[in-house]
C-alpha cells in the first residue's frame, strides 16, 4: 500500500470476524489494495468466489484534518445518494460498520467493481473523449441532487455557501497552525470568501464530489462503461467546484474549460455558462483545493516525500492562478 502515516492496518483475524459477523461470507482470500493515500483498502475473497472491497479509515489516534473525522460515514451517505437517485454506476454497500468493536475503526464492505482506473488504461485519444463526456455526465446527474444546507455533512451544515466556504477555510487554517505552520495563503484565501460574500450567498446547494480524478473511476474494457468509486471528500456547495478535476486539470482557470462547459450543459437540467460571476466561484473552489492541499502534507507525508512536494508545487501555482482572477474582479 502506499506510504502514509493515516492507514489502518488490519489483522486476517479481524478481517474475518467482520465478515463473518455480518454474514457476509467465509473468507477465504484477503489481497491489500495499494492506491489511497487516506483509508485502507482490501480485496476480500469468500468460500463462494464474490469479492468485495473492504475499505477502513484511519484509526482514532491517526492525525487527520478536521473536516476528515467521520468521513467515511459520509462516504456511504454519498454512494446512497447516488443509487438512489441516479443511475450512476458505483458500488453497492454491502454492511457497514461504525461500531468499532471488531475492527477498531469506522470501515464498510462494498461490492468489488470491475475495471482498471482510468490513469492505468491505454486509450485513444478518441477513447479517451468517451470517458471524459461519461464523466462529465455523471457530474450533470448528481448536481440535479438539491439540499437546503451547505458544507461537509460530518462537519455540521450551513444556511449558504458562503458561510460554508468559510467555516470550511476557517478549520483547515486553524488545522495548520494546531499543526505548527502558517498559512499565509489560507488567510488571504479567507479574506477573498469575504470580498465575494453576496455573490457566494446566491449559490445553488448542490451535490459536489470534488475529487472526481481519473483515479477515482474504473473503466470495464468489456462494456466500454465507467463506474464511480470514493466519493468520501463530497459536500453539499457549488456545481462549478466539479470542473477542477476536468481539462487541463487545476490549474487552469474555467476559461480554459469551454470544450468541457459545452459537454455538461449538452446534458445539464441547469447550464453552467462562463461569466465573470462563475469564474470568480472555481476560482475560490480552486483555493480551497489548494488550502486542503497545503496543509494535509503535514499530517500525511515526511518533508522528504515526494508527495509533500507534489503537494506545495501544485498548491503554490493553484493559488497564484486563483488570485490573478479574484483580484481583477470586483462586483
Amino acid at each position: 500500500m502506499a506510504v502514509s502515516k493515516t492507514k489502518y492496518e488490519a489483522s486476517e483475524a479481524e478481517i474475518k470476524e467482520l465478515f463473518s459477523f455480518h454474514k457476509v461470507g467465509n473468507v477465504t482470500e484477503i489481497f491489500a489494495l495499494g492506491n489511497g493515500e487516506f483509508n485502507a483498502a482490501y480485496k476480500v475473497t469468500c468460500d463462494d468466489g464474490i469479492s468485495y472491497a473492504l475499505k477502513i479509515a484511519p484509526p482514532d489516534n491517526a492525525k487527520v484534518l478536521s473536516y476528515e473525522k467521520n468521513m467515511m460515514e459520509s462516504e456511504v451517505f454519498w454512494y446512497s445518494q447516488m443509487h438512489d437517485k441516479t443511475d450512476i454506476l458505483c458500488p453497492k454497500v454491502i454492511a457497514s460498520d461504525f461500531s468499532k468493536n471488531i475492527i477498531k475503526s469506522n470501515c464498510f464492505i462494498m461490492e468489488m467493481m470491475e475495471g482498471e482506473p482510468l490513469w492505468a488504461m491505454n486509450f485513444s485519444d478518441e477513447e479517451y473523449a468517451e470517458v471524459q463526456k461519461q464523466k462529465i455526465g455523471m457530474l450533470t446527474k448528481i448536481h440535479r441532487i438539491t439540499n437546503d444546507g451547505f458544507g461537509y455533512k460530518q462537519a455540521g451544515l450551513k444556511p449558504s455557501w458562503y458561510e460554508a466556504l468559510k467555516d470550511m477555510a476557517e478549520r483547515l487554517v486553524a488545522d495548520c497552525k494546531e499543526l505548527g505552520h502558517e498559512t499565509p495563503d489560507g488567510e488571504i484565501f479567507i479574506s477573498f470568501i469575504d470580498k465575494y460574500e453576496s455573490l457566494l450567498r446566491a449559490v445553488p446547494c448542490r451535490m459536489v464530489n470534488f475529487d472526481l480524478w481519473d483515479s477515482n473511476v474504473l473503466y470495464n474494457a468489456q462494456t466500454g462503461k465507467i463506474c464511480w468509486i470514493d466519493p468520501e471528500r463530497g459536500f453539499w456547495g457549488d456545481p462549478v467546484a466539479d470542473f477542477i478535476t476536468l481539462g487541463p486539470g487545476q490549474k487552469s482557470p474555467l476559461s480554459d474549460k469551454q470544450k468541457e462547459l459545452d459537454i455538461y450543459n449538452e446534458m445539464a437540467e441547469e447550464k453552467i455558462q462562463l461569466t465573470k460571476e462563475t469564474e470568480v466561484r472555481y476560482a475560490l473552489a480552486v483555493c480551497y483545493l489548494a488550502l486542503i492541499e497545503e496543509v494535509e502534507k503535514y499530517v500525511r507525508y515526511e518533508a522528504d516525500d515526494p508527495t509533500y512536494i507534489r503537494n506545495t508545487v501544485d498548491a503554490r501555482d493553484m493559488y497564484d492562478m486563483a488570485f490573478k482572477i479574484l483580484l481583477e474582479n470586483n462586483f
